[in-house]
């Protein structure tokens, strides 16, 4: 309201010195007069919604304000979750890493023993066969020896004389302490 009467005083101020004059000074104080009106008329009809507008104007850009402060609040504490699981993901990926590092150092020592046994076993069985085939040679040596022997005797048995054969039955019999009569 002090603005209407401030306005008004400075229109009518000028106007006032001016009416003192001519005619055209009374055409310009009605001139002056039909804007007073028309410019109490505007501010009458249009202050209110001009004002209302630039309040709501001025609450909505606060309100703004604030959304975007809690929007900024809500992405930091996001950002942040991110960066917490992220930083778990990657320690729980080191752990995965370790612990298949230590199943495969397991599965190599599994294996390497598994290989250490097998060996063992089979310097077992290959010390087995080669006692058997060398007991199986050693009675194919003896068995030959023997055949060998057999033939020889018998060779020799056949050249000898029926007296020749009695001395060496005596001396067998004797030797095993029978009495040899024939």
């Amino acid at each position: 309201m002090k603005f209407i009467y401030s306005l008004l005083i400075l229109i009518f101020a000028p106007t006032l010195a001016f009416a003192s004059s001519s005619e055209a000074s009374a055409h310009m104080l009605w001139r002056v007069v039909d804007f007073v009106i028309f410019a109490s008329l505007i501010v009458y009809f249009v202050k209110k919604p001009i004002v209302n507008y630039f309040k709501n104007r001025k609450k909505q850009v606060f309100q703004e304000v604030e959304d975007a402060k809690a929007a900024n609040q809500e992405a930091r504490n996001t950002l942040d979750e991110v960066q917490k699981k992220l930083s778990a993901l990657s320690s729980e990926i080191d752990n995965i890493i370790k612990i298949y590092r230590q199943m495969g150092e397991k599965e190599k020592e599994d294996y390497a023993n598994a290989a250490k046994d097998l060996e063992e076993i089979f310097k077992k069985r290959l010390e087995q066969e080669k006692a058997m085939i060398l007991n199986k040679a050693y009675k194919n040596f003896i068995n030959q020896i023997i055949s060998r022997a057999i033939l020889k005797a018998k060779e020799q048995f056949s050249s000898l004389n029926e007296s020749d054969l009695r001395s060496i039955n005596q001396r067998y019999f004797e030797s095993l302490g029978v009495k040899y009569d024939k």
